[in-house]
């Protein structure tokens, strides 16, 4: 710590505001406006390293007391672009502002971003998709959003890469389902209907998520997102399938029915219109 305390006139902005957050003393002459440079600097200079990642999880919800929702998204952008610029490198700096955001629209911003722009590798082609399933089984207070994030990719790939969840303790896989806020689409109506077989004693919590679910869009997609979108010219998402609410209904049924009441399926299909 020696360097950047006494060295700050020979080092970057970037440096020397990252020396700042990492010294107990000084991190508070940090200011408000300040901050989101900071903690990029902070989560960039420390993306490869696990040990210092932890520091910056702590450091984050420090920076979350001493700045707006608005300047976090700034933040969080300014360091998309940075990683997009370099083609997913340090894409692992994104996992504060994913895991430790207040703000959940802003969490599950920062999730997507992750699950996105993250480097592929020959054997984690969806390297940031497994990276945030790691996170949801090893940290039993990995927000909710992260899950929201990766059901909301509506994108079918995704699925087989969530399968260590359903190995979660019923109690940490219900809470998980209680929580979840995200549209119907064709992948996150499979993985509720997956945690319905794998653990029908969660059927009542999966009823009423397919309930929440249902009014937050008119038509169940199938995409194929461009992953990672920075190498895409054009990064858009394509429709595979598509079907109405009510058309979606039948199909799930087979699987609904084995497991539900009559009246918690009355629920489902009234809140499907079918």
């Amino acid at each position: 710590m020696g360097l950047y305390q006494d060295n700050f006139s020979g080092l970057s902005e970037l440096e020397r505001l990252a020396a700042m957050a990492h010294d107990p003393v000084r991190v508070h002459e940090i200011g408000a406006d300040q901050w989101p440079l900071a903690m990029m600097a902070c989560a960039l200079m420390t993306s490869n390293d696990e040990e210092k990642q932890e520091e910056n999880f702590s450091l984050y919800n420090l920076f979350a007391t001493k700045t707006s929702v608005a300047a976090r998204r700034s933040s969080m952008v300014q360091l998309c672009r940075f990683i997009a610029g370099r083609k997913g490198e340090g894409w692992k700096s994104l996992l504060p502002y994913a895991t430790q955001e207040p703000d959940e629209a802003l969490s599950r911003k920062a999730a997507l971003n992750v699950a996105t722009l993250a480097q592929p590798a020959p054997e984690e082609p969806l390297g940031g998709v497994q990276e945030l399933v790691r996170l949801l089984v090893s940290d039993e207070f990995a927000p909710t959003t992260l899950l929201d994030a990766l059901l909301s990719m509506s994108d079918m790939r995704v699925l087989p890469l969530l399968a260590p969840l359903q190995r979660l303790s019923e109690e940490r896989l219900e809470e998980l389902v209680d929580e979840l806020e995200v549209a119907p689409n064709r992948l996150s109506c499979s993985w509720l209907l997956e945690v319905l077989v794998n653990h029908p004693a969660l059927g009542q919590g999966v009823v009423d998520a397919f309930c929440r679910m249902a009014p937050r869009a008119s038509a169940v997609m199938d995409l194929v997102l461009p992953i990672p979108t920075w190498g895409f010219e054009k990064a858009t998402p394509q429709p595979l399938h598509g079907w109405t609410l009510a058309e979606y209904f039948p199909r799930m049924l087979p699987e609904l029915s084995p497991h539900l009441s009559g009246e918690q399926l009355r629920e489902i299909r009234e809140a499907f219109g079918a």
